[in-house]
Order: C-alpha cells, then sequence, then structure tokens
C-alpha cells in the first residue's frame, strides 16, 4: 500500500522540532543506498544518497518557498527527502544524503506530544508531512508488517474528514506517495482546448472549453491513474484529458485521481469539478454563467413536453379525432357496408332485415295479452317513398296480379294499385266512374272495364307468402280504412293470415286445404263430412244454420287433401308423427275485416275471427265458459252474428271503428291485431286473443273448438292454427260480403298502413314458412305449377288415399 497521506496541521499549531527521538517507536531511519525500483542501479554500491530530479524538485521547492509554504518531495524506492523552510513553516527537515545520514526529526505525533488546536486564524495554510520507511525490494512499496501506530494517523481533528487521511491504495503500487483515489465530475464539452496557458484558460473556461488548472510551480500536470508513474507526471487530470491525445472529457463524465494535499490543496481551483470546492472542506461550487437564463433546463422541459405530447397525440387525440371526423365511413364499416376513402358506399345485394332499421326501439318488445314476454321478429314500418311489390321486387311481400274468384271479387287486384309514400303503405282502390286521373298518387285513373279484364273496379292484394311466416306469436298494424267516413258501405278492407300451404288467390291450392286445421283420422276429413254411405251423421244432412245456396248442407268442403289419414308414401308434405302423416291444412285468422254495420245499418265494424274446418253441428262452438270464449268489452264488441256456412266455420266477433279512423274523417292509424299460442304438445292451452284501437276485445281458446261427438257432427278437436301462417293485406269488394253503394263511398279510396310488426313469446321465436315440423318448401317446389297459376281452380295432382273413407290404402 502506498504511504498515508498524513493530515495537514495549522503551522501556528505545531511545536518546536524535538532534538532527540522521545517515542520509542520513532527510531532513527536509515536509507537504502540503492533504489528499490532500479532506477539508479548504477550507483547501488554507493553510500550516496540519490538527489532528486534537478528540475521539479526545484521549481516547485523555489515556488513554494517564495509564497511560505513548507515543500516536501517523494521519490521512488526511498530517495531523498528534504524540506525547505518558509516564514509560514519554521519546521525543517535536514536532507539526508546517504545511508549514514541522520535520520529525519520526528513530527509531533510520533513523539507522543499532544498536538494542540489552533487559537488563531491568521495562518490558513497547511503543511504537508512526508514519511518514508523500508521500502520491500521486490514491490518498492510498504509492507503490510512494515506499518507501525507511529504511521497511522492518530485521532484528531483536522481540516479534512478522517476517511481522507489515509489512502487506500492497494499494496503492490510502485508509488508510495501520500495519497488516495478520488473522483471528480467532468465539466466540458469542447473536444479540445485552445490555450494552453492560465490566462487563456481563465479567458476560455466560461466558453465551456476548459482545460486542466495550473499547477503550483508548474504547468498543467498530466496523469493517469497508475502504479508506476512517478510524482512528477501523477496528478489529478488523466492523459485523456488535454493530455497526449489533446482530447477533453465530456461534460458530466466521472474522472478517477490521485488526490495529493500538498498540490491539491495549493492548487488552483479546480474548475472542472461542478460538485465540490477544495479551498474548503464539505463546500460546494458556486457557478457563474455568462448568462444565467437556464437553456439546458429549458431544453430538457421541452423535449419532454414534446415527447410526452406526442404521446398523448398519437394513442389520445388523433383516435379521437378519426373517431369523430370518420363517424359517418366508420359506421358504414360497422354495419358491414363496403365503403371507400371518401365514405362512399357502393350498392351490392345484401340480404334483407327481416326487422326494418326504422323501427322504434321502443317498440321491439311488448308484454303479451297472455303475460309472456314478447320480442320482435318481423316489422317493416314502409317509410321509403315509392316502393315497387311487382314480383321479384320486394323480399318479403308481393302484389299479385288476379281476379280473387274464390269469393267473386269485383275487382281485379293489380300490383300497380300498391306503393309507399310518406311513411305508409296505399292501397288504392278506383273504380272506371272515376274519369279523372291524378286525383292520388296511386291512382290508375281513368280505365274502362274493357282495360280491367271486365270488371269496374281495380284495386291491390299484398302477401307475404312463401317469404314471410311466423307460427305462434303476435301481429299488428296500424291503418287508416277508405271511405269518408264511418257509414261508407261497400269496402272489404282486410288484413289477414293464412297458412302457407295454401295461397290466397290461387284456388287450386286452397281446394281441399282451407279452411282445414285437424289432425285426426274420422269423419272430419271426409267430403261433406258424410260417411261413405252419404246417409251418416244426420248434422251433416240438414242444418238450419245453413242456407238455401247449399241446400241446407253442412259441409260442402271436398275433404282434408292431407289428412291424417293418408295413406303411406302419399303425395304428402309430412311429418309422419307416430307412424301416420300429420294432417295439414290453410287455416285462416282475420286480423280483421270492415263492413258497415249490418245490425244497425250505422257506423263501421271490424269482424275478427278464425276459420275452421271440419264444422260442428249447426257451427255452434263452446262459449258458455271464459277458457272457451270470452268478450271484455260488451258496449263495444259483441259475438258475430255469423257462425259459417257450408265452406267455413267462423268463431268471430264485431267491434266498433273509431269514427276517425277513415280516409275523409281524420285517417288516424288505428292499431288492429290478435295474439295466438299455439302448441303441439299441449293443444288444450291454446288461443287467440283479437284487440282493435290497441285494446283486447275477444279471446276464444281452444276448448271452444272441442270435439263434436255425443248427437253433433262426429269430428274431433279442431286445432288452434299450427302451420305457418302468412300475411295478407288488400282492399277489396264482393256482393258476398256487402253491397257497395258508391254514394258512400270515394274513389280513388286509400287505405293506409303505417306499418306491419310481428312479435313471438321470448324464447320460442319461430318464424320462416318451412319449419321442420311443418315443412311446406318442397311440397310447393313439387306442385310448383299450381301454386303459380290463378286460373287453376281445382287441384290437379292425385290426392292421398284416405284410408278410412276408403276401408284402408289398397
Amino acid at each position: 500500500m502506498a504511504s498515508a497521506g498524513l493530515p495537514l496541521k495549522k503551522n501556528d499549531d505545531l511545536p518546536p522540532t524535538p532534538t532527540t527521538a522521545a517515542h520509542p517507536e520513532t527510531a532513527p531511519l536509515t536509507y537504502p543506498s540503492s533504489s528499490a525500483s532500479g532506477r539508479d542501479s548504477a550507483d547501488s554500491e554507493s553510500s550516496e544518497s540519490v538527489e532528486p530530479h534537478p528540475t521539479l524538485d526545484d521549481e516547485r521547492t523555489a515556488k513554494a518557498a517564495s509564497i511560505g509554504i513548507g515543500y516536501a518531495s517523494n521519490t521512488h524506492g526511498g530517495g531523498p527527502s528534504k524540506r525547505v523552510s518558509s516564514p509560514l513553516n519554521p519546521t525543517t527537515r535536514s536532507s539526508s544524503t546517504g545511508s549514514g545520514s541522520a535520520p529525519p526529526t520526528p513530527l509531533p505525533f510520533q513523539t507522543g506530544q499532544p498536538i494542540p488546536r489552533s487559537t488563531t486564524t491568521s495562518s490558513t495554510l497547511y503543511q504537508r508531512n512526508t514519511f518514508h520507511a523500508p521500502m520491500s525490494p521486490t514491490d518498492g512499496m510498504l509492507s503490510p508488517s512494515s506499518r507501525t501506530p507511529s504511521m497511522l494517523f492518530p485521532a484528531q481533528d483536522g481540516p479534512y474528514p478522517s476517511h481522507l487521511r489515509e489512502s487506500t491504495l492497494g499494496y503492490g503500487s510502485g508509488n508510495n506517495r501520500g495519497s488516495m483515489v478520488l473522483y471528480h465530475l467532468s465539466d466540458t464539452s469542447s473536444p479540445t482546448p485552445r490555450s494552453t496557458t492560465a490566462s487563456a484558460y481563465l479567458s476560455e473556461k466560461d466558453e465551456g472549453q476548459l482545460l486542466p488548472p495550473r499547477v503550483v510551480g508548474h504547468g498543467t500536470r498530466d496523469s493517469m491513474m497508475s502504479t508506476t508513474s512517478s510524482f512528477d507526471s501523477d496528478s489529478k487530470y488523466s492523459a485523456a484529458f488535454g493530455g497526449g491525445d489533446g482530447t477533453m472529457r465530456s461534460r458530466g463524465q466521472l474522472v478517477p485521481y490521485m488526490f495529493d494535499p500538498e498540490a491539491d490543496v495549493e492548487d488552483a481551483e479546480d474548475d472542472t469539478d461542478m460538485l465540490h470546492d477544495p479551498v474548503g472542506p464539505g463546500k460546494y461550487r458556486k457557478r457563474t454563467y455568462t448568462n444565467t437564463f437556464p437553456w439546458r433546463g429549458l431544453a430538457n422541459f421541452s423535449t419532454l413536453s414534446l415527447l410526452i405530447g406526442g404521446l398523448l397525440c398519437l394513442f389520445i387525440f388523433y383516435p379521437v379525432y378519426e373517431s369523430i371526423t370518420n363517424a359517418p365511413q366508420l359506421n358504414l364499416i360497422s354495419n358491414n357496408t363496403h365503403v371507400n376513402a371518401t365514405g362512399q358506399a357502393p350498392k351490392f345485394f345484401s340480404m334483407p332485415s327481416l326487422i326494418d332499421d326504422e323501427t322504434p326501439e321502443s317498440a321491439k318488445t311488448r308484454t303479451g295479452m297472455d303475460g309472456e314476454d314478447y320480442v320482435l321478429v318481423f316489422s317493416d314500418e314502409f317509410n321509403t317513398d315509392g316502393r315497387s311489390f311487382y314480383p321479384g321486387d320486394d323480399p318479403w311481400w308481393e302484389a299479385v296480379d288476379l281476379w280473387y274468384g274464390v269469393t267473386a271479387d269485383l275487382e281485379w287486384y293489380d300490383p300497380r294499385q300498391i306503393t309507399t309514400r310518406d311513411g305508409h303503405l296505399v292501397i288504392t282502390i278506383d273504380s272506371i266512374s272515376n274519369g279523372q286521373a291524378g286525383v292520388t298518387p296511386g291512382s290508375s285513373s281513368p280505365f274502362t272495364a274493357a282495360d280491367n279484364y271486365g270488371l269496374q273496379y281495380r284495386s291491390g292484394m299484398l302477401q307475404s307468402w312463401n317469404k314471410f311466416c311466423f307460427s305462434s306469436g303476435y301481429i299488428e298494424v296500424a291503418v287508416s280504412l277508405p271511405g269518408p267516413n264511418s257509414n261508407t258501405k261497400g269496402y272489404w278492407p282486410g288484413a289477414w293470415t293464412m297458412g302457407n300451404l295454401g295461397r290466397p288467390g290461387y284456388s287450386a291450392t286452397t281446394d281441399g286445404m282451407w279452411p282445414y286445421t285437424y289432425d285426426s283420422c274420422d269423419v272430419g276429413t271426409y267430403p261433406n263430412q258424410t260417411n261413405p254411405d252419404k246417409q251418416t251423421p244426420a248434422a251433416a244432412l240438414h242444418t238450419d244454420a245453413g242456407r238455401d245456396k247449399y241446400n241446407f248442407e253442412l259441409s260442402w268442403l271436398p275433404g282434408q287433401r292431407l289428412s291424417a289419414c293418408s295413406c303411406p308414401n302419399s303425395d304428402h308434405p309430412g311429418p309422419i308423427v307416430d307412424g301416420k302423416y300429420r294432417g295439414r291444412g290453410a287455416p285462416e285468422i282475420d286480423i280483421f275485416e270492415a263492413e258497415i254495420d249490418k245490425d244497425t245499418q250505422v257506423g263501421q265494424v271490424i269482424s275478427q275471427s278464425a276459420q275452421f274446418a271440419p264444422f260442428n253441428a249447426d257451427y255452434n262452438f263452446l262459449n258458455a265458459t271464459t277458457d272457451e270464449f270470452q268478450i271484455f268489452n260488451t258496449a263495444k264488441t259483441r259475438m258475430n252474428s255469423y257462425k259459417g256456412s257450408a265452406i267455413q266455420q267462423a268463431v268471430s266477433s264485431v267491434s266498433k271503428v273509431a269514427d276517425d279512423g277513415f280516409q275523409g274523417s281524420g285517417a288516424r292509424k288505428v292499431v288492429y291485431g290478435f295474439e295466438y299460442w299455439a302448441n303441439p304438445s299441449n293443444r288444450d292451452e291454446g288461443f287467440i286473443s283479437w284487440l282493435s284501437d290497441g285494446v283486447q276485445d275477444t279471446r276464444m281458446g281452444a276448448k271452444a273448438m272441442a270435439a263434436d261427438v255425443a248427437g253433433g257432427s262426429g269430428v274431433s278437436a279442431r286445432l288452434i292454427p299450427e302451420e305457418p301462417m302468412s300475411i295478407v293485406l288488400n282492399c277489396g269488394l264482393s256482393v258476398n260480403w256487402q253491397t257497395p253503394d258508391e254514394s258512400t263511398m270515394t274513389f280513388p279510396g286509400e287505405m293506409l298502413f303505417d306499418y306491419v310488426r310481428v312479435y313471438q313469446r321470448k324464447g320460442h321465436e319461430n318464424y320462416g314458412c318451412d319449419p321442420k315440423d311443418y315443412p311446406t318448401a318442397q311440397y310447393i317446389q313439387d306442385h310448383l305449377d299450381q301454386y303459380s297459376n290463378p286460373n287453376k281452380t281445382v287441384w290437379e295432382y292425385a290426392k292421398p288415399i284416405n284410408s278410412a273413407y276408403h276401408g284402408g290404402c289398397t
């Protein structure tokens, strides 16, 4: 280890140098005649001392003497040590010039004498005492075993902290100077110095291009923290700092150096150390700048602000801006619409939605008349003007082009009579009596009977047949009726549903299908509901409730074409349940049909009914209990006196229509609808409920059409319709409905639908025209000619053999 760097004491406090050793540890020290380092090996046998460097030591000594500082030099390998007296340092030591020279005078703490604390402030300089000890011939350093307590610093106060009083440089070093390794912080940003003189340096130090500070009595000292460098080349400024390569340290780097109190305390203030002021221990440098504005801090703050601002813009502000400015385009994309960079959306074919986008959110759910929760499964708000309903023009609707002959109508149904306008579906009914064109936008007048297939009136029928169907649920329409007021007489406006196996207006498809809703194999499936002998049952042969044109016979129906009695492998759509075909038909449930009140001939009423086949005796249905039949408001609603005829049995009621629900008296859109439930697993829980003007009027239960066996027609229970039901909207005229009185009518007349909405029980949604339990698609496809030609009035294919009626299938 290098000899310890001893603390400096103020010269005033040092006692006179004793002439004899007063302490046993201060035995005379002798110096070897040769350098341990081998530098003066040529004089190894000489007893003469090695002279110090004639130039560097002289310069240091002279400089120190000129300012009154005692200077002690060190040499490697036990060279001479001399001390120069000065006014501030009266204590002197004689130089050693040979192996027999007297030992150096011991310092006070070596003699064990107390060292008094200074009480004066005039002396501010410190002396440094240097000791020489015998050096190991191998490493030229003070060995650990040769260290004595006298070579360590006593516990005393001094101008330096205790941790700076002894060097910690490792053993084996070739330098026995009293030094220690410290670090300073480089304070330059200039790559090279421009000047090497002190005056130039002082003038340049504020410009950021700083040189190492001066050394007392010498120029700038080169340094490297080495174990072989001499004192003359050893300082706290490294060679890379203004040294051999002429470069400067970067600002802010830590630079290791040897701390030498003799040179460093008396050296010029360290301009390269931004942290400490070596003049006073524990003090810090007060920096001065030519410009006190904190440009570097401002630059740092600005850079951080830019980075943070950039990140905020990139990850927050920009996405928000893009979301707001491109909202229309993004909405199109979210709706799976292809758009280009400018937001333009080309028109592509896409699957239409069952629920109209224009339907209000509040209308997408409801609580049923049965207390169940219902959800919307289909809606059409008709808010797009100018829609066409010719075949193929609309995904859900088609306007027919035919004469509705089964009811001997007086109009021709023409697709041109149906369109949309001002948020409504408009069905226009015209007469040849109107010779003025353009009275209403939907009118096709004027025309003659010859232009209209020999018929006097022209109107429209819209169907969802084979496009949209539903099985159980609630259907609601909002509509205003044609005519000047509620006393109009002649129109036959209606909204109704029919099983998809029958197509309204195509008589061949309803032959033996309408209005059957029957799944039993008995007399109810037979033609005219009579046994093969044509003599029984008696109820089928005559009914007082019948009509003269039907010979007062109960039924003129041809028998159920697709019955449960059908033989295997029949032309039957199925399905097969428990080894037999399920009975199929085309039942009908009416939302409403409007007419003059036939009992009073004043005011308008609507008929709300369900049609069934086969029939009860005298068309009577059960209505003794509320489970069978119930009317909720007898002031508004009554049971319909019409119960049926030889072609249908009806369970029906009639209700008054509000006066402002007509074309000429306010055209208020009155809400009509029905709700029904059919459960093939428990058919007794089925029901149908009707409402008008938004209020429930009538309810019939499945028990109303229970079996009519004892003394009746011999038929089993008719079912609440389980078939998929299509929707029909139309406005016709027929003397079979009522005799038209044009004096009470308006032409062109308009029937306006605000919307059509269909709901089903939540969790029991079942819509579509080809459900697996009641398939229709393949059967329709196999007989498409019957479903495509309204001029065919009877079914032209072989009907399935009725095993019960024919006594078997062979």
